[in-house]
């Protein structure tokens, strides 16, 4: 299903024929009252404050758009976001609270692997959807998460699209820098990897997820080992103190960062020091305006003065996926949307289509990677 088709559903998305701008300020535009509701539980402050609110806007950007457009069956969507602050015991209260509101009915754009693992956990418990989590844990994927629909590609998809562009080259001692908290779910799941591309994992250093950076014997261990590269799984607060002392000392060793982070964030805090330093994605760059979805969403973003990076542009992929689903449930029943979801796939956002089914709920298995420049430009 393209862009054409996706709007065209039904009566509700009747505007196929409007251009992008067009559609933002057409008359199709779904009634204020009888809204659908989606419940949010994320990092909307504190140290992991970007990917929370980026996630955030990203889904609001979304459900603006689709309200543009006649909304689902004429109704709006809309977004009831609570802050998690990136701690799990509040994540689970959160989503308590979300799941007592009757009103909910289903949840989206969850942040960080603990949280969107609890998030998942309840979630199958409640009999609720989770669409959509800025995570790529094993576990999401998982019977234990029997009712997340994920809307990138997981971790390991990123491990593999690394270590397949780096074996290629002919590179062999691979380091891993993963946060502590993650080493048991992560470091095997790259060794798995490895073993199967031919490579070989030399050394292995941990970072606490809230701290500043590693200390100097984990940075000695990795300067010993001589790896052929380094692969990195960690968010921004210990991050940006590791690469603005490793990065600038090991300039020509590639340095490959999971999307699990807020990179400008991180190239802004970085500089100069950024240089060189390689990222996987799971959305496109901003800049491949040649698809549709990315088109919408600079247009949505510019319009509501929000940030313009992968996490949000994720984001608003991920409220095209809760709307798809809405738009395939018989009624607004929480078991529904579930149903819903399932008949929800196939549709095309140019740079890959999204595919749920029964026994399918991974959507996307799009990998990029990019590399910074000296002037923290993206190439």
């Amino acid at each position: 299903m393209d862009r054409r088709t996706f709007l065209m559903q039904g009566a509700s998305w009747s505007l196929a024929a409007a251009t992008a701008s067009s559609a933002f300020g057409a008359s199709g535009t779904a009634s204020a009252g009888n809204a659908i509701l989606i419940g949010q539980s994320a990092a909307l402050t504190g140290p992991q404050a970007g990917f929370g609110t980026a996630m955030r806007d990203g889904l609001q950007a979304a459900f603006a758009f689709v309200n543009r457009t006649g909304g689902v069956n004429g109704r709006p969507l809309q977004l009831l976001a609570l802050d998690d602050v990136g701690d799990k015991a509040k994540t689970e209260a959160n989503v308590k609270t979300l799941v007592d509101d009757k009103r909910i009915v289903g949840l989206s754009g969850f942040t960080t692997r603990p949280c969107s693992e609890a998030g998942a956990a309840m979630a199958a418990k409640e009999e609720i959807a989770l669409v959509g989590a800025f995570s790529g844990t094993p576990m999401l994927y998982s019977e234990q998460a029997a009712t997340t629909f994920t809307t990138r590609a997981s971790y390991e998809a990123e491990l593999l699209a690394i270590v397949r562009h780096y074996r290629m080259l002919g590179f062999e001692r691979f380091g891993f820098v993963h946060l502590e908290d993650a080493k048991s779910t992560n470091v095997p799941l790259l060794e798995k990897i490895l073993a199967r591309a031919g490579g070989k994992l030399v050394v292995t250093a941990g970072l606490d997820r809230k701290g500043p950076s590693m200390n100097d014997t984990a940075l000695k261990t990795l300067d010993a080992s001589k790896p052929d590269m380094v692969i990195i799984l960690a968010n921004n607060a210990p991050l940006t103190g590791f690469l603005r002392e490793y990065a600038p000392r090991t300039v020509v060793m590639p340095k490959m960062v999971i999307s699990f982070v807020d990179r400008e964030k991180l190239l802004a805090d970085l500089g100069k020091d950024a240089a060189g330093v390689g990222f996987s994605v799971v959305v496109p760059e901003a800049t491949r305006e040649k698809y549709w979805v990315v088109r919408e969403f600079i247009g949505q973003a510019r319009e509501a003065k929000m940030a313009i990076n992968p996490v949000s542009l994720e984001g608003f992929v991920t409220g095209l996926a809760v709307a798809q689903g809405l738009k395939q449930a018989r009624n607004d029943t929480r078991v529904s949307f579930i149903e819903g979801m399932t008949r929800a796939g196939g549709f095309d956002l140019g740079y890959t289509s999204l595919r749920f089914g029964r026994g399918e709920r991974a959507g996307s298995q799009f990998v990029d990677l990019s590399l910074a420049t000296r002037n923290s430009g993206i190439i």
